[in-house]
């Protein structure tokens, strides 16, 4: 067998089977200027993230959720500190913005631009200096919670609030209501003071 009959066996055999188009990789070559194409396999994809950063951007969702939740049930349940409570926790509230709640004394008066009065609860009285303008529904008897800070033993409010309605929560203090007037606040259920 002579060394052409022996190409021309091989140039007569079908090319690879892969689809048209495909293109050929880089180094492979083709016989006689013909085109071969190259068929890769399937590709395998790369996968987004890793399994460790999926669970630490887990854990950090988790976490701020955790923090989302615990600050709005802390919120809600400690909407303002009555007066005992807030006389209790001075020391840790120091300066920081609270509000609080008590029944308005007898001692409401102006004092320049700011209300001078006291407020009490449970037997505590808290004396307030307020800035804040009153609604028209202030006066002595009356439960209302100030937001503002400890300015020493005296709480500097700016902002007064009204409490009235349904969502009367305490009876007023024995100061309030023994003044005798015939205005003072007495819930259902609460006893005149001594």
């Amino acid at each position: 067998m002579s060394a052409a009959q022996a190409q021309a066996p091989a140039a007569t055999q079908p090319a690879a089977t892969q689809p048209e188009g495909a293109a050929a990789p880089p180094g492979a070559g083709s016989t006689g200027g013909e085109h071969i194409p190259f068929v890769h396999g399937p590709r395998r994809r790369r996968p987004l993230a890793s399994k460790r950063q999926k669970v630490v951007a887990g854990a950090i969702v988790l976490a701020a959720l955790s923090l989302l939740v615990f600050k709005g049930l802390t919120d809600a349940m400690n909407y303002y500190l009555t007066a005992n409570q807030a006389v209790a926790q001075r020391a840790f509230l120091a300066n920081k913005d609270f509000r609080i709640q008590g029944t308005v004394l007898d001692d409401v008066r102006q004092a320049g631009t700011a209300l001078d009065f006291t407020i009490a609860s449970h037997g505590v009285e808290v004396h307030v200096v307020s800035t804040g303008s009153p609604s028209a529904l202030f006066k002595p008897g009356i439960p209302v919670v100030l937001a503002g800070h400890w300015q020493g033993d005296i709480f500097s409010s700016y902002q007064i609030m009204v409490q009235h309605g349904s969502n009367y929560v305490e009876a007023p203090a024995h100061h309030a209501t023994a003044a005798g007037r015939p205005g003072a606040a007495n819930p259902a259920g609460a006893r005149r003071g001594s």
